[in-house]
C-alpha cells in the first residue's frame, strides 16, 4: 500500500559544517531534509555511520512537527561493528533513540557482502530481526548490498526479504548486482 517516490532521501551527503566536512551541518540538514520531504519525497535513507553519527541525530530533529508520519524511514544495522547477537539489540535500541522514533518502516543490514551475510547466519541474526519485526519495532526487513551478482543471488534466494537497496550506476550497469539483479 505505498507508493515510493520518484525520488528518495539517503542521509550519507548532509550538507557539512564549514570546519569538518565530515560532520553534517545540523540547520542546514534540517532545511534540507524538510524541503525534500516538503515537495514530495517519501523515502528517507540513513545509516549508523554517516557523518560519524550525526545523520540519524539530524534526521530523528528533522522529522519532528508531523515529518515522520509522511515519510518511509529507513536504517541500517552496522554489520562491520556487530561481534555478537545482542549487538543488534544494541545497535537498534541506540538508532530508534538518535531517530527519535518507536519504529522504522525498514530495517536494513547494511553493506552486505560474502562475509556479512555469513555473519548474519552465524550469529542467527534474522531471527533478531523478526523478532523486532513482531514487537513492532520494525516494520520490514532488508539489506543494502555490496558485493558481486552471485552473492547477491545467494542471499537474495536465502530469506524471503521485503525490500533490498543495491547501488546501481546508469554508467555502469554491470558493477555489483548490477541490471540483471535490479530486476
Amino acid at each position: 500500500g505505498w507508493k515510493v517516490s520518484a525520488l528518495g532521501l539517503g542521509c550519507m551527503r548532509l550538507p557539512p559544517r564549514r570546519i569538518n566536512r565530515i560532520r553534517a551541518d545540523t540547520k542546514k540538514s534540517i532545511d534540507l531534509i524538510r524541503y525534500g520531504i516538503d515537495k514530495g519525497i517519501n523515502y528517507v535513507d540513513t545509516a549508523w555511520p554517516y557523518h560519524l553519527g550525526d545523520s540519524e541525530r539530524i534526521l530523528g530533529d528533522a522529522l519532528k512537527d508531523g515529518y515522520r508520519e509522511k515519510i518511509y524511514l529507513v536504517t541500517k544495522l552496522p554489520m562491520f561493528m556487530v561481534r555478537k547477537a545482542k549487538d543488534f539489540d544494541k545497535y537498534l535500541t541506540s538508532q530508534m533513540k538518535r531517530l527519535q522514533t518507536d519504529y522504522l518502516d525498514s530495517y536494513f543490514f547494511h553493506m552486505l557482502n560474502k562475509g556479512q551475510f555469513e555473519k548474519i547466519k552465524k550469529l542467527e541474526l534474522l531471527n533478531k530481526m523478526e523478532e523486532a519485526k513482531k514487537e513492532g519495532l520494525i516494520r520490514s526487513i532488508g539489506f543494502s548490498f555490496h558485493d558481486t551478482l552471485p552473492v547477491f543471488k545467494e542471499i537474495i534466494d536465502y530469506y524471503p526479504w521485503d525490500i533490498t537497496l543495491i547501488q546501481y550506476n546508469y554508467m555502469d550497469t554491470c558493477f555489483q548486482a548490477s541490471t540483471e539483479g535490479l530486476v
